[in-house]
């Protein structure tokens, strides 16, 4: 998109700039309505104290409004005067981010909606059933607005009308406030299963104009379904996944489309009503967790604004789960900026583990390890609702937890974080044809979030005329990648099938799984990237079908076909499933770098793994690249890496020309590299241990240690659920 030339922050080369200057932008949380007035000073003066230069507060639409069309900016309680708060900061020289909602959770009752609003059947969603759709918060259960009902967006304006000209006073340059969060997570509040809603007469409309606009004319919409359809409204909603054989499923891959054109939708309206205030400056949003599969679409929600980025809420247990979204903003986002980072914990009426301090200190390690450009804490100060805040409501700090912020603020400094980059060779994309599928096929309903539940009790096992049950199989070869690439020490990110070309050719290689089916633009996307030099790997199968699941197989047509497939391969003691194998007349070995052109023929491919009774892993050569296709079915892999797994990944790597980052093949040791920009800068070495044990790790060399200024390496120790920063003695790369 195009940044307005007066706006302060930008988002360039995936890091920040205010003013011109690169930065790193971290921030905490304070409410100010929240707080008594006469305490703010005293709670900013201890905010500054940590190292922050920057804050971040919602504006609760609900809070404010005394009745419709009449609101409470400090005028009776002047605790909520957002004028004199901003003003303050202003004073203190603190940067401001906003975040005006309408929706801001917050731990609030309604999540910030006035009461009256989400009471009006106009403004609800609507479940399949026909019934308003509930969100099961504490301390009171509300029914959730529709982002397609016009009543709802009339209403939001009316609130905007009147805090709008309060934000533009403070805009920067002239006040405080370099960005503002357009709405608060997009998510059908969390409810995200594809037949649970909305079906209100908005939504529904929506879905309608969503076909129109994809298909133009309903005749081509009939050819792709087999339907015959007299106009667009014609065609119902799906309401369950009834799928049988592949002809019917891009009637349902099409609505998982639109569920993410919903969400867009929304944010299109609410960034759009902000515009139209008069408020531009840097816009963003935020996504709830690991959100990087449908019904969310990070890569189009940037072309509505400036940067989504995702609140993490994790244990210290959870470190991949970090690693995933942190990989993932750094794969596809204009910068990696996280809008909420656990400081403390929500205080629930219910048995949930809160958030510890060091579950904190670890987490929030993992996350600058692996890359971000900003990050927001929430909450740096107390408030009803959240325990383990540094600062409390009145203005006292907890000892640990504000010296915490204190050495983590003196650390990136000391390391010159902004000018770091994350080092990364290759890139694991987010297949969304086939995670597109894995949701459509879902049959749990509404809320996905029992512990311990896994795909193959709520995704259809149906084969649906395909060789594999993709919708299982696919987060399975996923994992496997993931894992195994972390744990083979191999430097790679998270990205999208929906990235352009341009961005895939930063990297050495692309990795992705693929089935039976592929949009054709992504076929070509990926055939380019190899003509163009590129590695891919891929695989268990080639495409055969488009989106449409009509005959298209642009790859197919470079590669070998199997000679025959076996059941069950076992190989580096890994039980590989459903494997086809390929007659390429060559032992294990890579290309040699000569080809005749990129014609498919196996004189051409060279076998990278065999096992008995051929291969099952090969390259070809096509053009400048090349493509690594393994033709098997991995088995289910968690953070327990077998060995097995990391030899099979090392075949693939090598043949990839990859190097690794350090030689620990430890699962439970994770390792990045963040190079320097400028010939003055150190590159840094980050290796986590993310057991529960102390390990003795082999980095492979010798490194400065900036904590004691002591030269250390080959061989350290790492406490279990530490992350250590090592500064590279040369700069070598």
């Amino acid at each position: 998109m195009a940044y307005a030339s007066n706006m302060a922050l930008t988002a360039q080369n995936g890091g920040f700039y205010l003013d011109g200057e690169r930065t790193l932008l971290v921030s905490g949380s304070v409410h100010y309505w929240r707080l008594e007035r006469m305490r703010w000073g005293e709670i900013l003066d201890r905010v500054r104290e940590m190292g922050f230069s920057a804050i971040c507060t919602y504006i609760p639409w609900g809070v404010h409004e005394i009745s419709p069309g009449e609101f409470d900016f400090g005028e009776i309680n002047p605790d909520y005067d957002l004028d004199a708060f901003l003003t303050l900061c202003e004073d203190k020289d603190l940067r401001v981010l906003l975040r005006p909602g309408p929706h801001v959770n917050s731990e609030i009752t309604y999540f910030g909606f006035p009461k009256r609003v989400l009471e009006d059947p106009m403004v609800q969603s609507v479940t399949a059933d026909g019934t308003s759709v509930v969100f099961p918060s504490p301390p009171r259960m509300f029914p959730v607005p529709s982002y397609a009902s016009e009543k709802f967006y009339r209403e939001v304006g009316i609130y905007f009308d009147r805090v709008c000209p309060i934000i533009r006073d403070h805009l920067h340059p002239h006040g405080c406030v370099i960005a503002v969060q357009a709405d608060n997570e997009m998510s059908f509040f969390l409810r995200i299963q594809p037949y649970d809603h909305d079906y209100s007469e908005g939504a529904i409309l929506l879905y309608l104009g969503f076909l129109n606009e994809k298909y133009h004319d309903i005749e081509r919409l009939n050819s792709v379904y087999g339907e015959d359809y007299d106009s667009f409204d014609e065609v119902p909603p799906p309401r369950n996944f009834n799928a049988r054989n592949q002809s019917d499923l891009p009637y349902y891959l099409d609505w998982i489309e639109y569920k993410e054109y919903y969400l867009q939708h929304g944010l299109t309206c609410i960034s759009d009503m902000l515009k139209e205030r008069g408020v531009a400056t840097f816009m963003y949003h935020n996504l709830p967790g690991v959100c990087i599969k449908p019904p969310y679409n990070q890569i189009k929600m940037e072309e509505i604004v400036d940067a989504v980025g995702f609140d993490l809420y994790y244990y210290k247990e959870e470190y991949h789960k970090v690693k995933r979204c942190v990989q993932y903003l750094g794969g596809t986002s204009r910068v990696s900026f996280i809008p909420e980072f656990a400081s403390g914990f929500v205080a629930l009426p219910i048995p949930v583990k809160p958030i510890m301090l060091d579950d904190a200190e670890f987490t929030t390690y993992a996350a600058l390890m692996h890359g971000f450009s900003g990050i927001n804490f929430y909450m740096l100060v107390e408030r009803e609702r959240w325990v383990g805040s540094p600062i409390d409501r009145f203005g006292g700090v907890r000892k640990e937890r504000f010296r915490f912020y204190q050495r983590f603020n003196r650390i990136i400094k000391r390391i010159n974080y902004q000018k770091l980059r994350i080092k990364c060779e290759g890139i694991l994309l987010i297949n969304r044809d086939c995670a597109r599928l894995e949701l459509a096929s879902s049959l749990l309903t509404p809320i996905p979030i029992l512990g311990g539940i896994t795909p193959e009790y709520y995704v259809s096992e149906d084969y649906l005329g395909f060789n594999d049950i993709i919708q299982l199989e696919y987060g399975r070869q996923w994992d496997a990648l993931y894992y195994g690439f972390g744990a083979a020490k191999y430097a790679v990110t998270i990205g999208d099938t929906e990235l352009p070309l341009e961005r895939l050719s930063e990297y050495r290689v692309v990795a992705v799984p693929t089935f039976d089916f592929m949009s054709r633009d992504v076929q070509d996307k990926l055939i380019n990237y190899v003509k163009d030099g590129g590695c891919l790997v891929m695989g268990p199968r080639v495409p055969e079908f488009d989106e449409h699941i009509k005959e298209f197989g642009i790859i197919r047509e470079y590669l070998p076909k199997p000679d025959g497939r076996m059941d069950e391969v076992m190989v580096e003691g890994i039980k590989l499933k459903d494997a086809d194998i390929f007659d390429t007349g060559a032992t294990d070995g890579i290309t040699d770098g000569t080809t005749d052109g990129a014609t498919g023929d196996t004189a051409d491919a060279v076998s990278v793994l065999t096992a008995d009774p051929g291969t099952i892993i090969y390259q070809q050569k096509i053009e400048s690249g090349s493509i690594i296709h393994f033709g098997f079915l991995f088995p289910r892999i968690t953070e327990d890496v077998p060995a097995g797994l990391i030899s099979i990944i090392d075949r693939i790597a090598t043949a990839g020309g990859m190097q690794r980052v350090i030689p620990c093949t430890d699962p439970q040791i994770d390792a990045a590299v963040q190079i320097a920009d400028g010939a003055d800068g150190r590159d840094i070495l980050f290796v986590a241990n993310t057991g529960i044990g102390e390990k003795d790790v082999d980095i492979g060399g010798i490194y400065l240690d900036p904590d004691s200024e002591e030269m250390v390496g080959p061989m350290i120790r790492i406490p279990a659920y530490t992350v250590r920063i090592l500064e590279v003695a040369s700069h070598d790369r």
